[in-house]
């Protein structure tokens, strides 16, 4: 057994002593099962949710992946855009996972057989363990049917390697490496980063709560509270007659039969008016009063149509995004288009791309056999144009050709060498126009 399996054989038998792993439940304490089924719920029921995530990711991915070589773009072009045993690019797992962070905080990454498959959070769990103070990864364990992880127990102490496969096995759980597994997060302080959706709940159940109104009060055209007080009159009996009143309240004094129908015909009415819509026709008897107390909602939905409008802008700054690239939110001032999508792809999305390229760029370089893998650049809209640079340059050779000094020529020569490199790639091809 080598030295990597008996720490990874080592810290499971520690974790066992607790009678279930207990280090993976305080990992995961703040992102449990019903916390993340909660962020589910809001990208599931928020309207503008799926839509600033999707977007958000067209903004991540505009530039393509590269790795800044022809030669090894080759490489990772084949990669990305061969299908994996699911019959999905390699490309699309890759932006799902990244969605995912977005949204839930993390998502897994498995290398298996030349292609990467994705596992939701909570399906997977990160072995840890603490040299000289610094956390370390040491294994990752997923379920081998992609279902959540709470906890579990490999049994007794063992010493043998093999053997804890074998039990994990048993429970249908896979121990993998650090090189066959990754854990992208949105926020790497954290072992599975944070759904920013459970973070801003008291708004997003705000949100919630203003779209189930408005659709109950569309659906359901109720009449609201109503007050409707017993006649302060009599109920006819056979030969004695006692106040509807007295017939409620003192129904243990009263003839049941009589009270029995008293109760029922205030039921029914109840009943009507609760399932009443504007077009119904309710018919009162005589046990009650004519004068009928209507109570205003405190509280009305429409009140919050400005605050619905604003949903979009809320979770675009609740992960991350600048609205104005989702010509979400007012713009003020004199300020061009350009201008505001330049500055919202370099404060946004330029910092967003590196944090997760960082994190994937390692773990694919090293099974592609490649040197690495980033966003490609963006290309700023309001910088000159590559052409035009071109140009001004050519036509500084020339007015540098045309000067009679003893310099000018080896000038000359270094423009040309330059220009020369410019419009070469690598493998000295001239570089197409676009």
């Amino acid at each position: 057994m080598n030295e990597e399996n008996k720490v990874l054989v080592d810290i499971l038998n520690d974790w066992t002593e607790c009678s279930s792993v207990c280090d993976l439940a305080k990992t995961s304490k703040l992102k449990d099962v019903e916390g993340l089924a909660k962020a589910d719920y809001y990208m599931q029921i928020l309207p503008a949710a799926e839509y600033v995530k999707s977007q958000t990711l067209n903004y991540l991915f505009s530039n393509g992946i590269t790795t800044g070589s022809i030669n090894e773009d080759e490489t990772l072009d084949a990669f990305l855009y061969r299908l994996n045993e699911l019959g999905v690019t390699n490309y699309s797992v890759l932006r799902n996972a990244i969605g995912k962070a977005i949204t839930h905080g993390s998502c897994g990454l498995r290398w298996y057989q030349g292609d990467i498959y994705q596992y939701e959070p909570n399906t997977y769990k990160t072995i840890t363990v603490v040299n000289d103070g610094i956390k370390q990864i040491a294994g990752y364990i997923v379920s081998a049917e992609h279902q959540a992880i709470a906890g579990f127990d490999i049994g007794d102490k063992i010493e043998d390697y093999a053997e804890i496969i074998e039990r994990l096995k048993e429970r249908k759980l896979i121990l993998l490496e650090p090189t066959e597994f990754i854990n992208i997060r949105n926020d790497t302080s954290y072992d599975y980063g944070y759904s920013p959706l459970l973070k801003d709940e008291l708004r997003l159940d705000l949100l919630v709560a203003v779209y189930e109104r408005l659709n109950y009060d569309i659906r359901y055209d109720g009449p609201g509270r109503i007050i409707i007080r017993p006649k302060d009159g009599y109920v006819a009996g056979d030969q004695n007659d006692i106040s509807t009143t007295e017939a409620i309240n003192q129904s243990a004094m009263a003839n049941k039969k009589r009270v029995d129908a008293i109760k029922a015909e205030a039921a029914r009415v109840a009943k009507e008016i609760k399932d009443s819509s504007s077009d119904s026709a309710i018919v009162l008897s005589n046990a009650f009063d004519k004068e009928i107390t209507h109570l205003e909602r405190v509280t009305k939905a429409t009140e919050f149509f400005d605050w619905i409008e604003n949903e979009g802008v809320i979770i675009a700054q609740d992960f991350g995004m600048s609205p104005s690239l989702l010509e979400l939110g007012g713009i003020s001032g004199n300020v061009s288009m350009t201008s505001i999508i330049d500055n919202a792809m370099l404060n946004s999305i330029v910092p967003m791309r590196e944090h997760y390229a960082i994190q994937f760029s390692t773990f694919l370089a090293q099974h592609l056999k490649i040197t690495k893998v980033f966003f490609n650049k963006y290309e700023m809209q309001q910088a000159e144009n590559i052409h035009t640079i071109r140009t001004q340059m050519t036509n500084m050779i020339s007015i540098m050709n045309s000067i009679d000094r003893p310099d000018a020529s080896a000038l000359t020569g270094e423009l040309i060498k330059m220009l020369d490199e410019d419009i070469h790639n690598e493998n000295g091809v001239l570089e197409e126009l676009t």
